[in-house]
């Protein structure tokens, strides 16, 4: 799979040099240039100049933030896989961050193993940005270009809260997904109680089989057994 990576480029964020230094020197293992920037100001610049197909930008840099940087990106790229690396885990940050539409969330030190998982994400964001259909599941499709279920060559319209918990599946098909990360990427700004989302829950089965998705007891939800 990560052959597909060795004609990709990166732009790498992050204002220590001797981690990028490092990072970069694994990431050129697998892709064919890694742009490295350690402001802001250059990252913009590298973009405006070079063909990107990754973004790796660590969220702490000096005096500068970057979710604001993805932020600037996103309003014009909403495909681009984005790696966020942080030095320690912050759970409310990955579940407002959700409408950023960030690939994985590293944190360092970058375990190899980590770090090639994360790699193989952005080769599926990638495919699945390229292909109009992606299986979710046996017999189900996501239209991508017509925001639609595919089943059986049945088409399923699709309301904006569906399309948006939709896409939220196609990019989770083999990870759990719990309330808050549903509450994110489809309230977004509205935070939504715990029985409004399982309402919502009840009526996507409703329209699309008490299979289409499983619930994990107390956790959350699978796309997959």
């Amino acid at each position: 799979m990560l052959e597909k990576l060795k004609h990709k480029t990166i732009l790498f964020l992050e204002d220590n040099v001797e981690f990028a230094a490092n990072t970069t020197h694994l990431l050129q293992v697998f892709v064919q240039t890694v742009h490295h920037a350690q402001e802001i100001s250059q990252a913009y610049t590298i973009l405006s100049s070079y063909p990107i197909d990754i973004i790796i930008c660590d969220i702490k840099l000096k005096n500068e933030n970057g979710i604001d940087f993805i932020r600037e990106v996103r309003r014009t790229d909403t495909k681009i896989p984005i790696l966020i690396i942080s030095g320690h885990k912050d759970e409310e940050f990955l579940f407002r961050a959700i409408p950023l539409g960030l690939t994985a969330y590293l944190l360092k030190p970058i375990k190899y193993e980590t770090l090639i998982d994360a790699l193989k994400q952005c080769v599926d964001a990638i495919d699945a940005h390229q292909m109009k259909r992606i299986e979710l599941k046996e017999g189900w499709y996501y239209n991508v270009e017509n925001k639609c279920l595919e089943k059986e060559e049945i088409l399923y319209t699709l309301n904006k809260k569906e399309a948006l918990f939709i896409e939220l599946l196609s990019k989770n098909r083999d990870r759990l997904i719990t309330k808050e990360m549903i509450s994110a990427a489809v309230w977004i700004h509205d935070e939504m109680s715990a029985s409004a989302i399982t309402n919502f829950i009840l009526r996507i089965r409703r329209r699309f089989g008490k299979n289409f998705i499983f619930t994990i007891p107390d956790v959350g939800y699978r796309l997959k057994t």
